[in-house]
């Protein structure tokens, strides 16, 4: 992976400019995805990369961001490889243990919303969690909803739990 204007990458810009080049004819949003991948590498906001293009990328860096196109490039999804996905404004850890939230599947989370009692007490049950977006997503806008999230998959179970930890949701239990 080199750009055409230099034989050895090493600055943020002509990595980003390489991977993009070789994301393109399989990835539509090359460039954004190259961002996401090299902000994910170097631990930094997408807006590091355009603030300093011109900072070099240490050779652990180098071959992580390598490494990560290339399984990018052979279709392993984004999500997947950064280990997050947002769902519901709510960052979610995920593993090939779990599917990756989809966005459309944010309706679901209106419209329990539109049936459940704003301040009152009520059980909602969450089967298949995986990751948990919908149990986290219904426990987060109704705190005083008991949600029980179910899966057959205990390694998804553990990435749910995790993601509830992380976000402080005491409000739903595991099964």
């Amino acid at each position: 992976m080199s750009p055409a204007h230099a034989p050895h990458p090493t600055r943020i810009d002509e990595w980003l400019a390489a991977a993009a080049a070789l994301l393109a004819p399989v990835h539509t949003a090359a460039r954004l995805e190259s961002e996401v991948l090299l902000a994910h590498v170097l631990q930094r906001p997408r807006s590091h990369l355009r603030a300093f293009p011109e900072c070099a990328l240490s050779p652990g860096e180098a071959n992580g961001f390598r490494g990560l196109v290339e399984r990018r490039r052979r279709g392993e999804p984004l999500a997947y490889l950064t280990g997050m996905r947002e769902f519901w404004s709510l960052p979610l850890r995920v593993t090939p243990d779990t599917l990756i939230p989809r966005p459309e599947t944010e309706r679901l989370v209106e419209l329990a919303l539109e049936h459940l009692p704003g301040d009152d007490a009520a059980w909602v049950a969450d089967l298949g969690t995986g990751a948990g977006p919908l149990a986290l997503a219904l426990a987060r806008e109704r705190p005083a909803v008991h949600v029980v999230a179910t899966d057959t998959s205990a390694a998804a179970l553990e990435v749910a739990r995790g993601n509830a930890a992380r976000l402080g949701l005491g409000n739903v239990e595991f099964r």
